[in-house]
């Protein structure tokens, strides 16, 4: 196998192992441990929700719920992508020392944030038992939103560690990048405060796509757009394979870049 070919299903266990042990190290030496991946989407949450409730005033239904789900999930990609700069980084040593696929090391980091997510999600679910919406056949469709969720994260994370490999500025600009992007994805606000002229610009952002289609899934009950689903599976398709042969056409350099 090349070193730099899809790490399933050979290298499976040690793709694992480097998940778990990211994401135990991830609270190592920290007092509360790993309650701090429920707390910090929470204490984001708290605050935005009392600035947008109570003080802007957003008029939106359950508009709890929805700026949790939505805080949750661009939180994954945020962790996702960062983890996996974070990862090669720390991991340097042994990709110089140890042939294996150099996939794995992101593919692990975005599992880690995966799990971050799942944890995060149960929280969620605390909500929403408390609130006076249920859970309809529509919430099934969640799996197929964070499927793609999941593989925008993996190929824009191996499009960033190919380019970090050799221009260590990226990790910079993509930090600017994101914080731009979470004013751009309607994560505190809903579209309809948006003009109608702006909304086609607005869903070419995948994520707005997956936070929006999850949150009518689980919190309005209903089945967004057919077109709106297959241009989401699409763009998450596309990302993920431009990202991944970005990363495979360099993987190679990246004992002496890094």
């Amino acid at each position: 196998m090349k070193l730099n070919s899809w790490p399933w299903p050979n290298y499976w266990v040690l793709t694992k192992t480097f998940a778990w042990l990211d994401f135990k190290l991830r609270f190592h030496g920290s007092a509360l441990g790993i309650l701090w991946s429920f707390l910090r989407p929470l204490l984001l949450f708290g605050v935005l929700y009392i600035v947008f409730s109570k003080l802007v005033r957003f008029d939106i239904p359950n508009y709890a719920l929805y700026l949790l789900l939505g805080i949750i999930l661009w939180n994954f990609f945020v962790e996702a992508t960062n983890f996996a700069l974070v990862s090669i980084d720390n991991k340097t040593a042994l990709l110089k020392k140890v042939p294996f696929p150099r996939t794995i090391v992101v593919f692990s980091a975005t599992i880690t944030a995966f799990i971050s997510l799942s944890f995060n999600l149960i929280v969620f679910l605390l909500f929403f038992a408390f609130s006076d919406l249920t859970l309809g056949v529509s919430a099934i469709l969640l799996v197929v939103y964070l499927i793609s969720l999941f593989f925008i994260a993996l190929g824009t994370s191996y499009f960033l560690t190919a380019l970090y490999a050799k221009f260590k500025d990226v990790r910079t600009i993509w930090e600017v990048l994101l914080q731009l992007g979470f004013w751009l994805t309607p994560i505190i606000y809903t579209l309809s405060i948006v003009p109608q002229r702006f909304h086609w610009w607005i869903y070419l952002n995948p994520l707005t796509r997956a936070v929006q289609y999850s949150r009518e899934a689980l919190i309005e009950n209903r089945v967004s757009n057919l077109d709106g689903i297959i241009a989401l599976l699409s763009m998450a398709t596309i990302i993920f394979i431009f990202g991944y042969l970005v990363f495979r056409s360099r993987a190679k350099y990246f004992a002496e870049e890094l």
